[in-house]
Protein backbone atom coordinates (compact mmCIF):
# COMPACT_ATOMS: atom_id res chain seq x y z
CA UNK A 1 0.00 0.00 0.00
CA UNK A 2 2.63 2.64 0.94
CA UNK A 3 4.73 1.61 -2.53
CA UNK A 4 0.99 2.43 -4.30
CA UNK A 5 0.72 5.40 -2.34
CA UNK A 6 4.30 6.55 -3.53
CA UNK A 7 3.82 5.73 -7.18
CA UNK A 8 0.68 8.09 -7.12
CA UNK A 9 2.43 11.46 -5.71
CA UNK A 10 5.55 11.33 -7.50
CA UNK A 11 3.42 10.93 -10.71
CA UNK A 12 3.82 13.91 -12.79
CA UNK A 13 1.90 17.02 -12.13
CA UNK A 14 -1.50 17.55 -13.66
CA UNK A 15 -1.38 14.45 -16.13
CA UNK A 16 -3.40 13.06 -19.05
CA UNK A 17 -5.47 10.20 -17.76
CA UNK A 18 -3.35 6.68 -18.09
CA UNK A 19 -4.37 3.45 -16.80
CA UNK A 20 -1.95 3.47 -13.75
CA UNK A 21 -4.43 5.73 -11.93
CA UNK A 22 -7.69 3.17 -12.25
CA UNK A 23 -5.08 0.09 -11.52
CA UNK A 24 -3.78 1.60 -8.37
CA UNK A 25 -7.42 2.39 -7.01
CA UNK A 26 -8.62 -1.79 -8.11
CA UNK A 27 -5.34 -2.61 -5.87
CA UNK A 28 -5.70 -0.23 -3.16
CA UNK A 29 -9.42 -2.03 -3.08
CA UNK A 30 -8.36 -5.44 -3.08
CA UNK A 31 -5.56 -5.21 -0.45
CA UNK A 32 -7.73 -2.92 1.43
CA UNK A 33 -10.11 -6.32 1.81
CA UNK A 34 -7.63 -8.11 3.80
CA UNK A 35 -7.10 -8.24 7.73
CA UNK A 36 -6.44 -6.38 9.38
CA UNK A 37 -7.91 -3.02 8.05
CA UNK A 38 -5.58 -0.13 6.65
CA UNK A 39 -4.32 1.54 8.76
CA UNK A 40 -6.15 5.48 9.14
CA UNK A 41 -2.69 7.24 8.60
CA UNK A 42 -2.15 5.06 5.15
CA UNK A 43 -5.63 5.30 3.85
CA UNK A 44 -5.08 8.87 4.52
CA UNK A 45 -2.42 9.26 2.43
CA UNK A 46 -3.78 6.88 -0.17
CA UNK A 47 -6.92 8.99 -0.24
CA UNK A 48 -4.96 12.54 -0.64
CA UNK A 49 -3.01 11.28 -3.22
CA UNK A 50 -5.67 9.37 -5.42
CA UNK A 51 -8.33 12.31 -4.82
CA UNK A 52 -5.11 15.05 -5.78
CA UNK A 53 -4.68 13.43 -9.15
CA UNK A 54 -8.94 12.69 -9.73
CA UNK A 55 -9.52 16.32 -9.29
CA UNK A 56 -6.31 17.93 -11.29
CA UNK A 57 -6.76 15.82 -14.31
CA UNK A 58 -5.79 17.35 -17.19
CA UNK A 59 -8.70 18.49 -19.69
CA UNK A 60 -6.10 16.85 -22.57
CA UNK A 61 -8.23 16.98 -25.92
CA UNK A 62 -11.83 15.85 -25.68
CA UNK A 63 -11.89 12.87 -27.39
CA UNK A 64 -13.55 9.83 -27.04
CA UNK A 65 -9.83 7.63 -25.57
CA UNK A 66 -10.20 10.92 -22.84
CA UNK A 67 -13.83 10.56 -21.96
CA UNK A 68 -13.85 6.77 -21.26
CA UNK A 69 -10.22 6.99 -19.52
CA UNK A 70 -12.05 9.74 -17.12
CA UNK A 71 -15.19 7.90 -16.80
CA UNK A 72 -13.01 4.70 -15.40
CA UNK A 73 -11.12 7.07 -13.44
CA UNK A 74 -14.43 8.09 -11.63
CA UNK A 75 -15.47 4.52 -11.29
CA UNK A 76 -12.43 2.98 -10.17
CA UNK A 77 -12.97 6.19 -7.20
CA UNK A 78 -16.42 5.26 -6.40
CA UNK A 79 -15.77 1.45 -6.34
CA UNK A 80 -12.86 2.20 -3.84
CA UNK A 81 -14.67 4.77 -1.47
CA UNK A 82 -17.29 2.41 -1.09
CA UNK A 83 -15.02 -0.38 -0.74
CA UNK A 84 -13.63 1.32 2.59
CA UNK A 85 -16.95 2.34 3.52
CA UNK A 86 -18.52 -1.37 3.71
CA UNK A 87 -15.33 -2.23 5.54
CA UNK A 88 -16.48 0.22 8.50
CA UNK A 89 -19.67 1.29 7.71
CA UNK A 90 -20.26 4.19 10.07
CA UNK A 91 -21.01 7.52 10.12
CA UNK A 92 -17.51 8.38 11.46
CA UNK A 93 -16.05 6.92 8.46
CA UNK A 94 -17.83 8.31 6.23
CA UNK A 95 -17.29 11.45 8.00
CA UNK A 96 -13.42 10.77 7.72
CA UNK A 97 -14.30 9.87 3.65
CA UNK A 98 -15.95 13.00 3.46
CA UNK A 99 -13.29 14.98 4.99
CA UNK A 100 -11.08 14.64 1.79
CA UNK A 101 -13.44 14.91 -0.72
CA UNK A 102 -14.71 18.53 0.35
CA UNK A 103 -11.50 20.91 0.50
CA UNK A 104 -12.26 20.35 -3.58
CA UNK A 105 -15.43 21.69 -3.18
CA UNK A 106 -13.83 25.35 -2.45
CA UNK A 107 -11.91 24.92 -5.55
CA UNK A 108 -12.14 28.10 -7.67
CA UNK A 109 -11.30 25.28 -10.66
CA UNK A 110 -14.95 24.60 -11.93
CA UNK A 111 -13.63 21.31 -13.18
CA UNK A 112 -12.24 20.18 -9.82
CA UNK A 113 -15.85 21.21 -7.75
CA UNK A 114 -17.81 19.29 -10.47
CA UNK A 115 -15.82 16.29 -9.44
CA UNK A 116 -15.86 16.85 -5.53
CA UNK A 117 -19.24 17.63 -5.67
CA UNK A 118 -20.24 14.34 -7.53
CA UNK A 119 -17.66 12.27 -5.55
CA UNK A 120 -19.79 13.31 -2.21
CA UNK A 121 -23.44 12.93 -3.54
CA UNK A 122 -22.19 9.55 -4.64
CA UNK A 123 -20.54 8.40 -1.34
CA UNK A 124 -23.87 9.86 0.45
CA UNK A 125 -26.34 8.14 -1.55
CA UNK A 126 -23.94 5.05 -1.18
CA UNK A 127 -23.98 5.36 2.78
CA UNK A 128 -27.99 5.60 3.05
CA UNK A 129 -28.45 2.16 1.20
CA UNK A 130 -25.61 0.28 2.99
CA UNK A 131 -27.34 -2.67 4.78
CA UNK A 132 -25.79 -2.36 8.58
CA UNK A 133 -24.57 1.35 8.24
CA UNK A 134 -24.23 2.07 11.73
CA UNK A 135 -25.19 5.78 12.69
CA UNK A 136 -24.66 5.95 16.46
CA UNK A 137 -21.50 7.48 16.21
CA UNK A 138 -20.56 11.61 16.60
CA UNK A 139 -21.42 13.23 12.96
CA UNK A 140 -19.23 16.42 13.97
CA UNK A 141 -18.94 17.74 10.34
CA UNK A 142 -22.64 17.47 9.25
CA UNK A 143 -23.44 20.98 9.72
CA UNK A 144 -20.05 21.81 7.94
CA UNK A 145 -20.66 19.44 4.86
CA UNK A 146 -24.29 20.95 3.98
CA UNK A 147 -22.57 24.67 4.16
CA UNK A 148 -20.27 23.26 1.79
CA UNK A 149 -22.51 21.61 -0.43
CA UNK A 150 -24.86 24.46 0.05
CA UNK A 151 -22.97 26.65 -1.34
CA UNK A 152 -22.21 25.05 -4.89
CA UNK A 153 -26.65 24.66 -4.87
CA UNK A 154 -26.19 27.97 -6.52
CA UNK A 155 -23.28 27.47 -9.01
CA UNK A 156 -23.94 28.58 -12.59
CA UNK A 157 -22.89 25.10 -13.93
CA UNK A 158 -26.00 23.16 -13.77
CA UNK A 159 -24.38 19.38 -12.89
CA UNK A 160 -22.71 21.03 -9.54
CA UNK A 161 -25.92 22.67 -8.72
CA UNK A 162 -27.79 19.31 -9.31
CA UNK A 163 -25.12 17.25 -7.47
CA UNK A 164 -24.71 19.40 -4.52
CA UNK A 165 -28.69 19.08 -4.03
CA UNK A 166 -28.39 15.83 -4.10
CA UNK A 167 -25.67 16.21 -1.56
CA UNK A 168 -27.41 17.83 0.85
CA UNK A 169 -30.89 15.67 0.45
CA UNK A 170 -28.82 12.17 1.24
CA UNK A 171 -26.36 13.74 3.76
CA UNK A 172 -30.51 15.10 5.30
CA UNK A 173 -31.60 11.64 5.13
CA UNK A 174 -28.64 9.87 7.08
CA UNK A 175 -29.31 12.66 9.68
CA UNK A 176 -33.07 11.29 9.92
CA UNK A 177 -31.78 7.97 10.24
CA UNK A 178 -29.29 8.77 12.62
CA UNK A 179 -31.84 10.38 15.31
CA UNK A 180 -34.35 7.53 14.45
CA UNK A 181 -36.85 9.41 12.56
CA UNK A 182 -36.23 7.84 9.35
CA UNK A 183 -36.35 4.29 9.58
CA UNK A 184 -37.51 3.06 5.17
CA UNK A 185 -35.16 2.15 3.45
CA UNK A 186 -33.72 5.55 0.73
CA UNK A 187 -36.04 6.26 -2.23
CA UNK A 188 -34.66 6.69 -5.35
CA UNK A 189 -35.66 9.95 -6.17
CA UNK A 190 -35.61 11.13 -9.69
CA UNK A 191 -34.15 14.76 -10.85
CA UNK A 192 -32.78 14.94 -7.34
CA UNK A 193 -30.37 12.19 -6.65
CA UNK A 194 -26.66 12.17 -8.07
Amino acid sequence: MESIAELIENLPGPSEPSSIMPSSMAAVCSLSKLKPLLALELESRLLQALLNRMYTLGTGQDTIHFRTLYINYSQSLDILLRGLLTETPTVEKLQHLLEHVHPSLLSNNTQERARAVQTSAALLQFATSLPGFDTSSAFSKAGEFVLQLGLCVSHPASDISRHARGGIYWLYWLLLQKRGLNTREAPEVPGRAP
